[in-house]
């Protein structure tokens, strides 16, 4: 019933509100022509939105499933303090996640250069922060690594790490509900998945449901270039920490920069389709990748025997906590112009 009318009561009302399976399905948004380049050769591009996940955002998914397995298993007796490596969506959904299962204090390691935004961010959901400076490509084995000192602390008597890099009930949340979405979404005419590689759980997962019921889909992930900054995916050295097997998964790697990350965030947002950095991101990956299938005549063999081919790529979440970055990374030209700015209030 909760499903059919998205009405969600009783005691335990916000467990069930923070389930993702208790939930309609989020929403799968074709693009317009204006947005795909590739339109005209029978491609078709669709945008899955996480932003529509009970907290905003793609970690919230995983972040629910791994509290839950947890509690289910008996884990988090005696326990009173969440503790995890993270400076943004997966620990504020960790600690909104864990309060259902009666954990109430939640700490997270941060890196010495977050945002004060983010910070804030964190502030404002209840985690108490823990700032740690680590090496620029850490190893999980390193003690100066925020992800060796969380998981350290969750051995102590009181705490717990779900270590969402290693994590199997990480990527498990994306089979159980994401795939499925999307198979049933597409009517199993999917031919491309897109996403970007943050903790992988999310393409992880997804792909393995996904190739489970036809090995011919196509796995796009992906990665940011060593010198540019995009919230929430990393670099190939980055993706050294991480314990899935993402690579037997993916079948393509692409790489994307910072500024064409934010430029087409920000067309898809103006255009109805409201979401952040990370999803510009996959969107570039996708259109890079389709681009060298152009290129060396090979766009026809993802067909498959469908008369289109079908794209989908994730969107984790919304451009709303970067949005002071857009006006870092993309020059002024981008943007209206204010009028009587001379009339703005300058505490300077």
């Amino acid at each position: 019933m909760a499903k059919k009318l998205n009405v969600f009561k009783g005691k335990k009302s916000i467990e069930k509100f923070l389930n993702p399976g208790e939930h309609p399905m989020m929403p799968l948004v074709e693009l317009p022509e204006s947005l795909n380049p590739f339109a005209g050769k029978r491609v078709r591009i669709f945008a899955k939105l996480m932003t529509f996940s009970p907290l905003g955002n793609v970690k919230s998914v995983p972040a629910f499933n791994m509290m839950q397995a947890l509690y289910q298993r008996g884990e988090l007796d005696q326990v009173e303090n969440v503790i995890e490596n993270s400076s943004g969506n997966t620990v504020f959904s960790l600690a909104l996640a864990a309060l259902q299962f009666g954990v109430k204090n939640t700490s997270s390691y941060v890196p010495h250069e977050i945002s004060i935004h983010k910070l804030w961010m964190l502030l404002f959901f209840g985690v108490q922060p823990i700032v740690n400076k680590e090496p620029s490509l850490p190893d999980a084995n390193d003690p100066r690594a925020g992800v060796y000192k969380a998981r350290e602390k969750g051995a102590q008597p009181g705490w717990i790490n779900p270590g969402q890099y290693n994590n199997p009930d990480n990527p498990a949340a994306h089979e159980k509900w994401t795939a499925k979405q999307i198979w049933k979404q597409t009517k199993g005419k999917i031919n491309i998945l897109c996403a970007g590689l943050g903790t992988t759980g999310t393409i992880t997962g997804t792909a393995k449901t996904l190739k489970k019921k036809n090995d011919a889909i196509n796995i796009v992930g992906v990665m940011r270039e060593d010198s540019s900054y995009v919230p929430g995916v990393r670099t190939k050295g980055l993706l050294e920490l991480i314990g899935f097997d993402w690579e037997k998964q993916v079948d393509f790697i692409e790489q994307v920069t910072t500024e064409e990350s934010y430029s087409k965030s920000m067309q898809l947002s103006r255009q109805g389709i409201v979401v952040g950095p990370s999803s510009g991101f996959a969107l570039c990956g996708l259109l890079n990748f389709l681009q060298k299938k152009v290129d060396d005549d090979s766009l026809e063999d993802l067909r498959n025997d469908d008369i289109e081919i079908t794209c989908v790529f994730i969107c984790p979440d919304s451009p709303v906590p970067y949005l002071d970055e857009y006006f870092k990374y993309l020059d002024t030209s981008e943007f209206p112009e204010i009028i009587n700015s001379d009339l703005l209030e300058n505490e300077e």
